[in-house]
């Protein structure tokens, strides 16, 4: 039987494609930069613009730097808001959609669903919202059950302790044992340190599209692909 076919713009290194591969897609991946350890077929070209007949979901992570608490407030202006942008090509294009984005852009995003490291059994938290034109549902924060949180984040620098640069000059992720422990609390084993700060586990998506999945429907005769909104907005 065919898997349905997902593309996911703004891919990376492929942490969002691994887990809607596992939820059982097709997965295709398209973004700005060459990731060469990107596990699926990939496209090197502008989410904005990629063409998406053929494929019955579209996943969309757009680059977060302007809503991240870890930005500095300072120059998170300086980043381009690529999140209206890509959810209008999305509803223009018709199909099956989630856009994936860390909590600062909560706000701005529809109804989205909310998911935890916690819930997943992760050594992280990593807080992730999920907007899409099917219903969703969120999972519960479980903090109480872990330890102290991996952080898996850039070194920009910051005021507070947990988030601020080392003061000996060295960057986040430069020592082996970071790398390590880093990709173990994200479920994730082929990505460098710089790849990883931005990724998504694959638990989430993992979760998210066995979500999708139940909205996809097979292709109707015109070749259009089918899905049922139950819920949305």
């Amino acid at each position: 039987m065919r898997r349905p076919r997902l593309v996911d713009l703004f891919c990376g290194a492929g942490g969002a494609s691994v887990g809607h591969a596992r939820a059982g897609f097709d997965v295709e991946g398209v973004d700005l930069v060459d990731h060469p350890d990107y596990p699926f077929p990939f496209h090197r070209a502008d989410a904005l613009t990629f063409p998406l007949d053929g494929f019955e979901v579209a996943h969309a992570s757009p680059p977060c730097p302007r809503y991240s608490t870890i930005t500095p407030r300072a120059t998170r202006g300086q980043h381009p808001d690529l999140l209206g942008p890509t959810r209008e090509r999305l509803l223009a294009w018709g199909g099956l959609y989630v856009i994936e984005n860390v909590e600062g852009a909560a706000r701005l995003m529809r109804q989205p669903a909310k998911v935890c490291g916690t819930a997943l059994g992760l050594a992280v938290r990593r807080h992730r919202y999920f907007e899409s034109n099917a219903f969703l549902m969120s999972t519960p924060c479980m903090h109480g059950t872990q330890d102290r949180a991996v952080g898996v984040y850039g070194d920009h620098p910051q005021g507070d302790l947990e988030h601020r640069r080392p003061v000996n000059g060295t960057r986040r992720g430069s020592k082996a044992r970071d790398l390590e422990q880093a990709r173990v609390a994200m479920g994730i084993d082929w990505m460098t340190w710089p790849d990883l700060t931005d990724a998504i586990p694959p638990a989430y998506t993992e979760c998210i599209g066995g979500q999708l999945m139940a909205h996809v429907r097979p292709r109707n005769p015109a070749g259009e692909s089918l899905f049922i909104i139950r819920g949305g907005f």
